[in-house]
């Protein structure tokens, strides 16, 4: 019975990331509006953490539309991103854990510091960037 077995449909999906796509509910609402009132926050620093597949980059996708800037993957972060993001207002540090490079961290914290930028790092888990932050307040 050749005839009844299934064939795959590969079906062209592109990443659908519309403001009006995004469900928003208690859990992100907070978020959800600080990011709608960028520039005008008290810091230049922002970090947004929750589980995987909890709608951090959906809702960074949004923004950069929206605002424009640069998305960085943490564990990729080098030397050579400094360069490339002297011309962006909006720096987004995607995925930061501990296994993150500190001084190119700190490196970058400062050029948001001494060049009036915006930083939005996301993560899983909110205590990494405490930690990071404590060590770059400390040095």
């Amino acid at each position: 019975m050749k005839d009844m077995d299934q064939e795959i449909i590969k079906f062209d999906y592109d990443g659908n990331f519309k403001e009006d796509d995004f469900y928003v509910s208690k859990s992100n609402k907070q978020i959800f509006d600080l990011l709608n009132k960028w520039p005008k926050w008290e810091k230049n620093f922002l970090n947004i953490s929750g589980e995987k597949f909890s709608g951090k980059t959906h809702l960074i996708n949004i923004f950069l539309k929206k605002y424009k800037g640069t998305k960085i993957e943490a564990n990729l972060l080098c030397d050579n991103d400094f360069k490339k993001i002297k011309i962006f207002q909006n720096i987004i540090l995607e995925n930061v854990s501990e296994k993150i490079n500190e001084n190119l961290f700190f490196t970058l914290c400062n050029i948001v510091e001494q060049d009036n930028k915006y930083l939005i790092v996301t993560s899983e888990n909110f205590k990494i960037l405490i930690n990071l932050m404590m060590n770059f307040y400390l040095l």
